[in-house]
């Protein structure tokens, strides 16, 4: 018999009800610490968040400061409480399930950019659904598309790029590179909040109210940086519930993997590959409306909700 059961569940002292205020705790500082990273920013003069772009100083600001505020909210929590940290033994026999995460991480690129792909063209290209974007399918198109959202003068002589596949290609071969190194690196400190913490004490509400909830704080987390234009500029104001829209089907998708693989760092590793390879439907799609088009619009979670769907008709077994 196959039984949906993942590492914490097997734990014999895991938790029968949630303890509330060990969850308010954690996010609560969670928040708090990235309002203040939000804040100053904003107060170090980065403009650049208002036009929907970013500095290269915001993304190791957000990378080094931001992302590890769940992890180290967890810790601080665990610690006050006498409790031994998930930590601990979340490393334990990673070279035994390597080859788990690969084929997770890969299975997961491969999904999720035909998913992408396929309803920003059926959507978008064949029926004209506003706001979707039209894809780029010639080089042509695709290296002027580069040069308007890069800001090129007129003048300048034009980007050298290969074709479009051959770029795709190249995008997700560096994607897979990126969600097992750096990108990786720094999606745990949010996945070990998310993901592990909060989803082993959430667990006795079952899954779906727990990635449903986890999904909304994971949302409304983003906030402080949403509202200074990032993702869903110009829509600041109202760019955190789309970010909700895609944190709770992108929740139920990453807690899957992580009971699938008997690891914590599959999540990280997802959530890595992710944020490297979104970058492309910036470029690969003309008239798209960041809250409507992929990779965080509409589209892009109606995407990760089919390819979350597909995760969970994998049974998962017990160890």
């Amino acid at each position: 018999m196959m039984v949906f059961m993942s590492e914490s569940a097997r734990d014999t002292t895991a938790p029968r009800r949630v303890n509330w205020r060990r969850v308010l705790l954690f996010y609560g500082m969670a928040l708090g610490w990235v309002i203040v990273v939000a804040l100053a920013l904003q107060l170090a003069g980065q403009g650049s968040f208002m036009t929907g772009a970013m500095s290269q100083l915001a993304v190791m600001v957000i990378a080094v400061f931001y992302m590890p505020a769940p992890l180290v909210s967890a810790l601080i929590v665990d610690r006050l409480d006498g409790r031994r940290p998930l930590i601990t033994t979340t490393f334990a026999g990673f070279g035994r399930k390597l080859p788990k995460l690969l084929l997770a991480g890969t299975v997961f690129l491969l999904v999720t950019l035909v998913a992408m792909l396929a309803l920003s063209w059926l959507l978008g290209s064949l029926l004209g659904v506003p706001g979707v974007g039209r894809l780029i399918a010639d080089d042509a198109g695709l290296v002027a598309n580069i040069e308007t959202v890069m800001g090129a003068p007129a003048d300048s002589a034009p980007l050298a790029l290969p074709g479009v596949w051959v770029l795709l290609g190249l995008v997700m071969v560096a994607s897979i590179v990126a969600g097992f190194t750096t990108n990786g690196l720094f999606a745990f400190g949010e996945e070990y909040g998310w993901r592990g913490w909060l989803a082993d004490e959430l667990r006795p509400l079952g899954a779906v109210r727990a990635n449903l909830l986890t999904g909304v704080m994971w949302g409304l987390w983003h906030t402080p940086l949403i509202l200074q234009g990032f993702n869903f500029y110009p829509y600041n104001y109202v760019g955190p519930v789309f970010m909700v829209l895609l944190c709770i089907p992108f929740s139920f998708l990453l807690w899957r993997v992580r009971d699938l693989t008997g690891s914590l760092l599959a999540p990280a590793v997802l959530h890595g590959i992710f944020n490297a390879f979104i970058g492309i439907f910036v470029v690969a799609l003309v008239d798209r409306n960041p809250l409507v088009g992929a990779p965080v619009g509409v589209v892009g979670a109606a995407a990760v909700a089919i390819v979350a769907m597909l995760f969970w008709l994998i049974p998962a077994r017990t160890a």
